[in-house]
């Protein structure tokens, strides 16, 4: 490996082999400035061997924080160990193209310490299986419009826009994962509130403390990182209907010892309740005295699609309206019912539209076994279409 490292990829995974191997082994191919960090806490090392089987395995630092840990313990676990001058988290069903060297380069001439990706491409493992339309998307590559634009993202505004939308996640927040930040960044960061990672929600909680940190903020609209979807990933699991459940009963927030939950969140496991907790413990750091958390926005959603948990929602917003946020739920919450309402009935009239018009923004490649293969028909794509980021890089950022 070559003394200076530009770029940190870390990989925190747990018992997801198969998928993690193939993920470092398409890093690796980005060459010899960039290292890949492996945080992995496996019941059983099972990706030892097969990391050392690989040509460019000392270009890997595989680390085992310990068995049982939460996944907040994990990240920071992974940051820890990264050494490159920006830093990369991706989870183990994910790619990175090229492209990114180019980011790195244009960033450190630029002192940009954040940069946020649109996601323009995603892959489907071929074990994905979707609610509603089965193995459609398996073992595919697909690809939306793109403009290849560089422009500045104001990162503090985006921490506004995500408490006014609470329980959408990191919304327009760079963010740590899935995204790219600078080492000058993240020591900022963990000087100022001890660590990168929190909440329950490391993504989430990491993209707040960036936004509000954050000096030069750039937007890139190209296929830098793919998000994957596997069945064993977050998303494959939502797209299943099992990313929900008690809030004790569930093995993500088990490995939390003592957590104890903010009761002005509904108290079950969900996507937007995690969201939204980690988000709220983000904000109480950054101290910042305007931020006004919509909470209407969360109970809306939470009725709406997990009714079934409607005694703990109750639960938490009689909490809200025996304190100082309850007059402001008065008028919130018939808002955000309508708010909800408009975009339902905005995808239900998207969805029909597609098929009334046969309607597919998207290009699919198929048959594709991993991201390895993903990866590099994602490239051949790119080059297909004569897109070329380094030309927006280097002349259109927007300044």
């Amino acid at each position: 490996m070559k003394d200076r490292v530009v770029l940190s990829v870390i990989i925190p995974t747990h018992n997801r082999s198969r998928y993690a191997i193939k993920t470092i082994e398409s890093v690796l191919s980005l060459g010899e400035s960039v290292e890949v960090v492996v945080a992995d806490t496996s019941d059983v090392d099972e990706l030892s061997g097969l990391i050392q089987m690989l040509p460019q395995s000392n270009q890997v630092k595989h680390i085992r924080p310990g068995v049982g840990i939460s996944v907040v313990d994990n990240f920071n676990a992974g940051l820890a160990e990264a050494t490159g001058e920006y830093l990369v988290f991706i989870g183990d069903d994910d790619f990175v193209t090229e492209d990114i060297l180019q980011v790195v380069a244009w960033a450190s001439k630029e002192q940009v310490d954040a940069v946020k990706f649109t996601f323009p491409a995603l892959y489907y493992w071929p074990d994905f299986s979707h609610a509603r339309r089965g193995d459609e998307y398996a073992g595919t590559l697909r690809v939306t419009a793109f403009s290849g634009k560089v422009k500045k993202h104001d990162a503090q505004k985006a921490i506004f826009e995500a408490v006014q939308s609470f329980g959408d996640g990191p919304m327009n927040m760079p963010r740590a994962y899935l995204g790219m930040i600078s080492r000058v960044l993240v020591l900022r960061v963990i000087e100022k509130y001890g660590a990168l990672f929190g909440g329950v929600s490391p993504d989430v909680y990491s993209a707040c403390l960036i936004s509000s940190e954050a000096n030069q903020c750039f937007l890139v609209d190209f296929p830098v990182i793919v998000p994957g979807a596997s069945r064993a990933s977050t998303s494959g699991q939502t797209a299943e209907g099992k990313h929900v459940g008690k809030l004790k009963e569930n093995a993500h927030l088990g490995a939390f010892k003592e957590l104890q939950w903010d009761k002005r969140i509904p108290e079950f496991y969900s996507v937007p309740t995690v969201w939204s907790y980690s988000l709220l413990k983000a904000v109480d750091q950054i101290k910042w005295n305007n931020l006004q958390v919509n909470y209407a926005r969360l109970f809306v959603k939470c009725m709406f699609y997990h009714h079934q948990y409607r005694k703990q929602i109750l639960i938490a917003l009689r909490y809200h309206f025996q304190g100082k946020t309850g007059v402001r739920m008065l008028w919130q919450l018939p808002v955000a019912l309508g708010k909800e309402l408009f975009w339902l009935t905005g995808k239900a009239f998207a969805r029909m539209r597609g098929l009334f018009f046969q309607e597919n923004p998207a290009v699919t490649l198929e048959s594709l076994e991993d991201v390895v293969q993903a990866k590099a028909e994602c490239s051949a794509y790119i080059k297909q279409q004569s897109y070329v980021l380094a030309e927006s890089l280097t002349g259109g950022s927007g300044r």
